[in-house]
């Protein structure tokens, strides 16, 4: 039996903090997955309304535009992890694994720098928009701290998918999941 110290960290606590932030990811994955059916589903129902009936649903183009932010920020973090996210992979291929690794490192640094600092200001904002009582000017009169909170949320999974990034690449593990380990973390 191997003690504590012996254990690779994909088994250990980071390992159950990494596959954590996975599972987590995974989750808004699927909230933006279905965000966009939804939003599929509205902007079909409003253009059938208003070509066939000259009626449009005040309700849609306020919900339509949640939605959007909702499938934007829920599934970054995932789309992370998979690899789907725009880089300079063409930069990143004509380096030396060494110096590609380097500048990787780098570029999850700034990002969870930015995304840092994005992160608490919109916790912030949406802790005031509550404590306030905030609505839409929407007919719907919408509480705002609902679609902001679903916002805050994508974007604080995505600064955990960063961390979980270089915490991978600082321990030299596999940054992308694979294809078996979609959702699950992968192969470390």
């Amino acid at each position: 039996m191997s003690s504590v110290a012996e254990r690779p960290p994909s088994q250990g606590v980071v390992g159950a903090m990494l596959r954590g932030i996975d599972a987590l990811c995974t989750v808004g994955a699927w909230a933006a997955a279905v965000a966009a059916a939804l939003l599929a589903l509205i902007l079909v129902v409003e253009v059938i309304v208003t070509s066939f009936f000259a009626w449009s649903q005040p309700w849609a183009v306020e919900y339509a535009i949640y939605l959007q932010g909702v499938v934007l920020f829920c599934g970054a973090g995932w789309t992370l992890r998979q690899g789907g996210h725009i880089r300079v992979t063409i930069l990143l291929q004509s380096l030396p694994a060494g110096a590609a690794r380097l500048l990787d490192l780098a570029g999850c640094t700034f990002a969870l720098g930015v995304l840092g600092y994005a992160t608490h200001a919109l916790w912030q904002q949406w802790f005031r928009t509550y404590a306030f009582g905030s609505t839409s000017f929407y007919p719907m009169s919408t509480p705002i701290w609902i679609p902001q909170g679903m916002v805050t949320l994508g974007v604080t999974l995505l600064m955990l998918a960063f961390g979980a990034r270089l915490l991978r690449l600082v321990l030299r593990q596999q940054v992308e999941a694979t294809s078996e380990g979609i959702g699950g973390g992968g192969h470390e």
